[in-house]
């Protein structure tokens, strides 16, 4: 301390780490001073299962004085009484009065009653009673998740939440869930909700399903925008499961397999020679009968393995999850392993007033690929659709008679005509191969220090690092490396790694003072990363013996003149720094009002003017069954009217957007210069001072009730959205300009929708229970501004999507000013000729045969956005059984069949076909047009489809000496599907701008068929 305060120090000499020693000195000297004179009893609140429940209230019987659990089922009161009584409730639990007497800890175990009074959800921060929530947030606990063998966390929540759309468009097992909450906010940012796991950015593939206690969705600005930039799209805060002092072992683990949910209808061998024979289509029939899609598909076996140990003391506790996952995909050499590891241990001293939670997350996942930085490569299975089914699978089986047709090729698989550019389906698999490892490591650390029940302090630390290695090659066999480009194999490597550190300090102050109930919280968060990528290509290498592993043996394309060997490397770093905080009001127990603001910058903004953005937001709520005009009211337990305001941002996914940029077109675009080849560097970018945030401004508006004894309950929320300020490359002049575009903030995108949610509880018998939840959405959003007096486009529309070679350069979607997102265009069919060509609606309204449509007539001819979203779940309960059926659907959009237009067309007669391509169109001829996109192909993508379905029995207490607790349960995932489209699955991908684009190249989804078994120790 003395060459601290010596004569002459500077007070910049005093540093960080000085001042909070003499600050936690000063808490520990307070602390001490405040509670001489009173009485502390703490404890721990939790269920049946040993888990810790977060938000169970402990009042002071008699008195107003209380607390709630925090994140860990932790409470500390103070009480003077040594008579005192500590009434313990939560929502779904039965209340329990717990004579302290002398003791300063008890432990608490709420038994599960059969009505729900009070729920307490986390918020941005903390937690609050969903009671006193003003803002549109939903919560699902872990006993409501969707069951089974699920890919990611995000599948837990299909159907569960109104206004979140969860998709798994493919059956990839190395395919992620895609989620969108309320509608499209972006022309080019990411539209993906913001994942916090136990307060830290990450990502659902990274936590294991089995080790989340509760999942809470902020939906709406007002919830969001305590987060900022990050929040536009929503928050989903995921709540592991927390430690206690009891020891206990918990197992889950099941075994399936899958299957295609549909495949298409095309033409076997002996059909295909038929149509030959009979000179239908002009071939070559290569004498042989081969299903293609059962040549590179297989049963697979999957199987998942989850361990969980907790255990301790009141002080110490601990808790280690470990997840195993190994699937196999459909495909050949399609798979996914994944093994995520998480240690957290719990600490606290100082009676209580000072706890530590240190938690260590591992997850490492590897799985084959068959393309070039992909898992699958998914045109393998197009090619399987067209490819001459008469084709054997190698050479030695092909008929000698027109073994010449065959191209040129040494390697043993018998390939197509040299006509079709298709590989041999299975040669493609086998003749390529690579691997893909994926490791995250995260460090995560929390300090809460209590020094009075009213203040509490609370630091977050965490390291966060992700490493990623690649590596593929292709043989000398691979048919597209040796004919197609005349080379002696491929191979690349890549290398990928992020890190992420995270420091979060808050302060939280909360006090009743008579009727009025305040919490002021207040808090800094600086995080910063780094990413830096590696990778490299090469061909014509000697021998196949190496692969990636020795890539500089090959020679590249050294006879190409400026064709240089690819390699490529990358860094960029990141800040992000914040000041935000956040005022809970309660007047009387009925009158709730929430401020909060964030402050925060962003050094994706740096050559920018404005790299500072603010976000506040505010929401009232009125408990309107706490009037005193309602207390005769009984069959009403709760009914509250909220209201909320919020502005959240949107931050580019690049960095140094708004400054000049320079940088290499591409490998090719070279110049000659003292004897060699030389790579072009040219401008990428035009600065652009007034480089801003997308900013979302929205006002939700909602009712929350529930009655007959809470039997019936639920929440309607209606929502207006405006994102403003919408990033898009804009035409400029050269010069003054040194670039032909510049990125600018113009547009505006509007999104207004209704949600509601419905629980109820039909029976709840000793023997027989039924629990059901409906939920509805609905969403529309509308482009309204895309140009202005500086930044103009030639229209105030552009073009999206590509209909695919040979029809590459035609657009699938157009994107209007006062039209929404999404909207298909193209040629609108009325019929077709008696010879089988197209008849269009012109611009007039007037009929045209093909050979006179023009560019002009086309016109909106769907949209690939859901109007409406339906979900329907049920519980059921006999006995020791549990049933639960999960259902789903959307309505009111369309798809894009590509599978369909490119492949139910015979004029491709080298190549199989869809049988609809033989079929007459409208009863009236086979088409003999050329490949043309129209809305003939473009259908009606509505669904209602089963989702899930898990009929388990548990079984008895003791049943088995030493097992506490066992289930087994058979689940069917993707059971039944009730729709019009032709596809395969109407639940599509695209991106953002062009939604309902059902690709040809694909994965198909897939049914999965489980066994399980939960058993705890």
């Amino acid at each position: 301390m003395k060459n601290m305060f010596s004569k002459g120090a500077h007070p910049s000499e005093f540093g960080h780490r000085q001042t909070t020693m003499l600050m936690l000195g000063l808490f520990l000297l307070v602390s001490q001073c405040l509670f001489a004179q009173s009485r502390i009893i703490k404890g721990t609140v939790y269920d049946e299962h040993k888990d810790a429940l977060i938000g169970a209230s402990v009042i002071l019987k008699g008195t107003s004085q209380g607390t709630i659990t925090d994140i860990d089922g932790n409470f500390s009161v103070e009480a003077s009484d040594k008579n005192t009584v500590l009434i313990v409730s939560y929502i779904g639990y039965d209340a329990q009065e717990i004579n302290v007497g002398s003791q300063t800890f008890v432990k608490v175990q709420l038994k599960p009653s059969s009505l729900a009074l009070e729920e307490v959800v986390v918020v941005g921060y903390g937690s609050q009673k969903k009671s006193e929530l003003t803002a549109a947030i939903s919560s699902v606990k872990s006993s409501d998740f969707v069951r089974g063998n699920v890919r990611d966390a995000g599948q837990l929540l299909k159907g569960k939440i109104a206004g979140l759309s969860i998709v798994n468009s493919t059956g990839d097992p190395t395919e992620n869930s895609s989620i969108l909450l309320r509608g499209t906010n972006s022309l080019q940012g990411n539209n993906s909700p913001l994942v916090l796991i136990d307060g830290i950015p990450g990502d659902l593939r990274t936590v294991a399903p089995e080790d989340i206690a509760q999942i809470d969705v902020l939906k709406d600005g007002s919830s969001a925008a305590i987060y900022g930039t990050r929040a536009t799209n929503g928050v989903i805060l995921v709540t592991t499961r927390k430690a206690n002092s009891d020891f206990s072992i918990d197992y889950n683990g099941y075994v399936g397999t899958e299957e295609f949910v549909k495949t298409e209808r095309v033409l076997t061998g002996d059909e295909f020679r038929s149509l030959i024979q009979d000179g239908t289509i002009s071939a070559t029939d290569f004498g042989g009968n081969t299903d293609w899609l059962e040549a590179i598909t297989r049963t697979p076996v999957n199987h998942g393995h989850n361990l969980s140990v907790k255990g301790g003391s009141e002080k110490t506790n601990y808790l280690l999850n470990v997840n195993y996952k190994k699937n196999q995909g459909i495909f050949k050499k399609s798979d996914n392993e994944a093994l995520i590891v998480r240690l957290a241990v719990n600490h606290s001293m100082l009676n209580d007033k000072l706890r530590l939670n240190v938690s260590v997350n591992s997850n490492t996942q590897n799985y084959t690929t068959t393309g070039d930085g992909s898992s699958f490569n998914r045109g393998v299975y197009s090619a399987a659709l067209v490819t001459n089914p008469t084709l054997p699978i190698y050479k030695q089986d092909v008929n000698k008679d027109v073994l010449s047709s065959m191209p040129e090729y040494d390697g043993p698989w018998a390939q197509p005509s040299a006509l079709v550019a298709i590989a041999n389906p299975l040669s493609t698999i086998e003749t390529a191969n690579g691997r893909h490892h994926r490791q995250r490591t995260r460090l995560n650390g929390n300090v809460t220090f209590q020094p009075i029940e009213s203040l509490k302090f609370n630091a977050l630390l965490s390291w966060d690092r992700y490493y990623e290695t690649r590596g593929y090659r292709e043989t000398f066999d691979n048919f597209n490396t040796t004919v197609a480009h005349s080379r002696d194999g491929f191979a690349s490597r890549g290398t990928c790694e992020t890190t992420d550190q995270l420091f979060e300090f808050t302060a939280q102050y909360s006090e009743v003072f008579g009727i009025h109930n305040i919490s002021v919280l207040g808090g800094y968060g600086y995080q910063k990363n780094i990413w830096e990528d590696y990778w490299m290509r090469n061909w014509n290498f000697p021998t196949d013996q190496f692969g990636w592993d020795n890539i500089a043996l090959g020679r590249g394309d050294s006879d190409i003149a400026g064709a240089a060997i690819p390699i490529n490397s990358n860094k960029t770093s990141g800040n992000l720094i914040s000041f935000f905080g956040r005022i809970n009001y309660i007047l009387a127990g009925k009158y709730l009002a929430t401020i909060s603001v964030r402050h925060e910058a962003d050094s994706k903004f740096v050559g920018s003017d404005q790299v500072w953005g603010t976000f506040p937001a505010v929401s009232l709520a009125w408990r309107i069954n706490e009037e005193n005009f309602m207390k005769n009211i009984k069959w009403i337990n709760s009914l509250k009217l909220r209201a909320g305001y919020g502005v959240t941002g949107i931050a580019p996914s690049n960095p140094y957007l708004a400054t000049y940029r320079l940088g290499y077109t591409s490998n090719n675009d070279t110049f000659y210069y003292n004897g060699q080849w030389v790579n072009k560097l040219t401008p990428q970018s035009n600065p652009n001072p007034e480089f801003t945030w997308e900013k979302k401004k929205e006002f939700n508006v909602g009712l929350d009730f529930s009655i007959l004894k809470d039997r019936i309950s639920g929440s309607v929320d209606a929502y207006y959205r405006k994102t403003v300020d919408l990033l898009y490359n804009y035409p400029v002049p050269v010069p003054p300009n040194v670039y032909g575009t510049t990125l600018a903030n113009v547009g505006t995108i509007s999104n207004k929708g209704l949600e509601i949610l419905l629980n109820g509880v039909v029976f709840n018998k000793k023997d027989f229970g039924w629990n059901t939840t409906l939920t509805y959405s609905t969403n529309k959003n509308k482009l309204d501004k895309l140009n202005n007096s500086k930044y103009q486009l030639a229209n105030d529309y552009f073009y999206v999507g590509d209909a695919q070679a040979p029809m590459s350069g035609v657009p699938t979607h157009r994107v209007k000013v006062g039209e929404p997102i999404g909207q298909i265009w193209g040629w609108k069919v009325l019929d077709i000729t008696e010879d089988g060509k197209w008849i269009y609606e012109d611009q007039n309204g007037n009929a045209v045969e093909s050979k006179d449509v023009k560019i002009e007539d086309r016109k909106v001819i769907g949209n690939g956005l859901p109007k409406h979203y339906l979900g329907w779940n049920n519980d059921f309960r006999y006995k020791n059984f549990d049933l639960s059926v999960t259902m789903r659907g959307a309505f009111g959009f369309q798809n894009i069949n590509f599978t369909r237009l490119h492949y139910e067309n015979y004029r491709d007669q080298a190549m199989n076909n869809l049988k609809a391509g033989y079929e007459k169109v409208f009863g009236k001829a086979v088409l003999t047009d050329s490949k043309q996109f129209n809305s003939y192909y473009v259908e009606d993508g509505d669904y209602w489809k089963i989702d899930n379905i898990v009929l388990g029995y548990n079984f008895k207490k003791d049943f088995i000496k030493g097992i506490k607790g066992m289930r087994l349960y058979f689940s069917v995932q993707n059971a039944l599907t009730i729709t019009g489209y032709k596809g395969l699955d109407p639940e599509v991908g695209g991106s953002l701008l062009t939604p309902g684009t059902d690709d040809r190249n694909k994965y198909p989804t897939t049914r999965s068929y489980t066994f399980g078994v939960n058993l705890n120790f």
